[in-house]
């Protein structure tokens, strides 16, 4: 049984870009990042294979947290 991608290849466009399987394509260049390994020991234990969905979750819910921080 193969796990499903967070992305698909856009087959409508010659461009070849990845889209992500929510609204958004993921079109931006990659973002490597080094961290402890008992914080990546955390980030597998919790997301498992899917750790660059579970990443960018992350990512985008600190951004709305602070959002919201700085209109408040």
């Amino acid at each position: 049984m193969k796990k499903p991608k967070p992305y698909q290849v856009n087959q409508d466009d010659s461009s070849g870009k990845f889209l992500a399987t929510g609204d958004e394509p993921i079109d931006s260049p990659v973002i490597g990042l080094r961290m402890p390994k008992a914080l990546y020991d955390k980030v597998v234990a919790i997301a498992g294979k899917d750790k660059s969905v579970w990443i960018r979750q992350a990512i985008r819910e600190k951004l709305e947290r602070d959002e919201q921080r700085q209109q408040n």
